[in-house]
């Protein structure tokens, strides 16, 4: 039967916090062993087009993948893309998540995100059913949701919109009338009113998406934000225990000695999932992407140096320019700045200035050389994960671009899927055909010739323009290793 998914697209794109190299990382930050990313088993459950999973996919050939949903067109077009890629380690299944034969056998990675809170009550209670059952003893499963308190502004804009549209049944047309509608009420809210203030917030933020995540979204027919609380209590009837959120600016009271844990003792006894809770409540968070692992002994939240033992920090980083009061000084791409006079931790830093990834096993018998990198992890200037990097900043002499991108690429898509498991904005139509030059097989001397015939070029312009073209697709993470 055609869903709504199947008359209105959802933008499919790879999220960077579902990734398990990512939440396997931050897993054994908090004591917990979890099955390498080259060889498991991976679950996305509601995968659309499976352009989330076909990333992970694309970066772990021996490991399996799995994704389901019960749109039919988009299984279809998400088959057809991994065809296109040769991703033989993906399928795509068309089911039910309240069908208990949906899948077979055990998966190290579960992933469900975007899903929770868009979905009835049995189909919730299934989702956690199949995790429960389907979760191997060491697995990790990866579920996201809008909460409260922080929804409560978003609900407004749902009311709103609801309200608004209430006579517009055609999709299209609601969703035309959905961004005339947000635009009119703008007008009507003043900044100098701290709620109408938040609500200004959470309308621009609306309109900067694209419309069809407002429609699916807050205009969904389904929109049910959880409690924390609430949510791990239905998890934990199923075998499953909350481990941490997967947002590292989240982590911070979970790898440091907390003074907030501490003082909230007499609010929650010491509980981990209560005085989260009770963090929701005083950060008004709106969305969480909560970690879950099987029951099992105590969860030791404190993160100790030896843990950093096989895993990978990379960032975006620069040395930063001028005097600075410490021997060493960098900027991450967002601009932010920090400096230290630490060796062992400038000296990491300024690899990653270089390189897209350093392995800290070298660094975990220097403990504030590890407890300044995890705070840094925390503020998200540095990701950690249990793999290094499968792109490169540096083209081959016969370059090689992701075989996904180059799928989607063929297929005309504006937004394609990086190697950093990040979504890349390339509308220009000279990058799906020049992607397809990039398959291995092409030298640098072939691919000035291409371009040669493409633009119009004498051989020596088209020469000179070859790097900088190169560089635009390795800035993108599109080239592999």
């Amino acid at each position: 039967m055609p869903t709504i998914y199947d008359r209105v697209r959802y933008p499919n794109w790879p999220n960077t916090r579902t990734h398990p190299a990512r939440t396997g990382a931050l897993a054994q930050l908090l004591g917990r062993k979890c099955a390498p990313f080259t060889r498991c088993r991976v679950l996305e459950i509601a995968c659309s087009e499976g352009v989330n999973i076909a990333s992970m996919a694309v970066g772990a050939p021996n490991s399996e993948f799995i994704g389901i949903d019960i749109a039919e067109s988009a299984i279809a077009r998400g088959a057809e893309t991994i065809r296109s890629a040769r991703l033989d380690n993906l399928k795509l299944r068309l089911a039910d998540i309240r069908d208990e034969q949906a899948v077979e056998g055990e998966f190290d990675y579960i992933i469900a995100h975007g899903v929770y809170s868009w979905v009835a009550a049995d189909v919730r209670a299934a989702l956690l059913a199949m995790i429960g059952k389907k979760l191997s003893a060491n697995g990790l499963a990866f579920i996201s949701y809008n909460v409260f308190p922080g929804c409560r502004v978003r609900e407004t804009i749902r009311d709103y919109l609801r309200y608004a549209l209430r006579d517009i049944a055609d999709p299209q047309e609601r969703m035309a009338a959905a961004r005339s509608a947000l635009e009119y009420q703008m007008s009507g809210w003043s900044d100098d009113k701290p709620f109408q203030k938040a609500l200004i917030e959470a309308a621009e933020n609306n309109l900067e998406r694209p419309i069809e995540v407002l429609f699916h979204d807050e205009m969904g027919e389904v929109w049910e934000p959880q409690f924390l609380t609430d949510v791990c209590a239905a998890a934990r009837a199923q075998g499953l225990e909350y481990l941490a959120d997967a947002h590292p600016s989240v982590l911070n009271d979970g790898l440091f000695p907390s003074v907030r844990f501490d003082a909230a003792r007499k609010q929650t006894g010491g509980d981990w999932v209560k005085f989260e809770q009770l963090l929701d409540f005083t950060d008004m968070r709106p969305f969480r992407w909560s970690l879950f692992c099987r029951k099992a002994e105590k969860i030791e939240r404190i993160a100790t140096p030896d843990r950093v033992v096989g895993l990978y920090a990379s960032a975006d980083l620069t040395a930063a320019p001028g005097p600075g009061k410490k021997a060493f000084a960098f900027r991450e791409k967002s601009g932010v700045e920090f400096e230290t006079d630490d060796e062992k931790l400038g000296g990491l830093l300024d690899g990653l200035t270089r390189e897209p990834a350093v392995q800290l096993d070298d660094y975990a018998a220097f403990p504030e050389a590890v407890e300044a990198l995890l705070r840094l992890y925390v503020n998200s200037a540095v990701t950690l994960s249990t793999q290094p990097p499968i792109f490169t900043l540096t083209p081959a002499e016969k370059p090689l671009a992701s075989p996904l991108a180059r799928a989607q690429a063929r297929r005309g898509e504006a937004v394609l899927a990086a190697l950093n498991h990040k979504p890349v904005r390339m509308e220009d139509p000279f990058w799906n055909v020049f992607l397809q030059q990039l398959d291995g097989t092409h030298t640098h001397e072939d691919l000035a010739q291409f371009l040669l015939a493409q633009a119009g070029k004498t051989i020596e312009e088209a020469r000179r323009m070859m790097p900088d073209a190169l560089r635009e697709v390795a800035g993108n993470r599109l080239l592999m290793r």
